[in-house]
């Protein structure tokens, strides 16, 4: 690859990872083919972006930039996986594979322009995604409403019961 091509997939890499506010660095060195293919499998699944990169084309693409914390990480074999939409998506896909597979090694990874660690990639990949944080907040407005429906019922099936009570003791009398 000359140096233009190298320049070229830098430059495409930047613009993909300015549109990602988090990523993923793996080292995934003495994981066989089918475990290597079954992990790309798994971020695709996830909706997410798995490449295998030169540590030089990933520096070039992330200095001067957000993602730049994670220049120390750039040692040995670098896979980056990121996810457009969800900062997490990516971070729990390496977490659960390094879980089941003991070569896998999730190096850290970047989010919002703070490099983080093994345990940082672990906290990122215990949060909810987009779509759960949603389902949370449409709960959450639901339930003030929902209870006060159910105070409104309350009070009529008490009146009722009331109601009910004085009439069985009319008609015992």
């Amino acid at each position: 690859m000359d140096t233009t091509q190298k320049q070229e997939l830098s430059s495409k890499l930047r613009e993909e990872l300015s549109q990602t506010s988090a990523f993923v660095l793996v080292e995934f060195g003495g994981l066989t083919v089918a475990s290597v293919n079954d992990l790309r499998a798994k971020f695709r699944e996830a909706g997410c972006t798995y490449h295998v990169y030169k540590n030089s084309t990933i520096r070039f693409a992330i200095q001067e930039t957000d993602h730049a914390a994670a220049i120390p990480l750039l040692k040995g074999v670098s896979g980056l996986a990121y996810h457009p939409d969800d900062p997490a998506a990516a971070a729990r896909v390496a977490r659960d594979f390094a879980k089941e597979n003991d070569k896998l090694r999730v190096k850290g990874g970047v989010a919002y322009g703070k490099m983080l660690d093994e345990q940082g990639v672990t906290a990122l990949a215990s949060m909810p995604g987009p779509r759960e944080l949603k389902a949370q907040f449409l709960a959450l407005l639901n339930t003030p409403a929902t209870q006060f429906v159910r105070v409104l019922q309350a009070s009529a099936q008490s009146l009722l019961n009331v109601l009910n009570a004085r009439k069985e003791k009319l008609e015992a009398a």
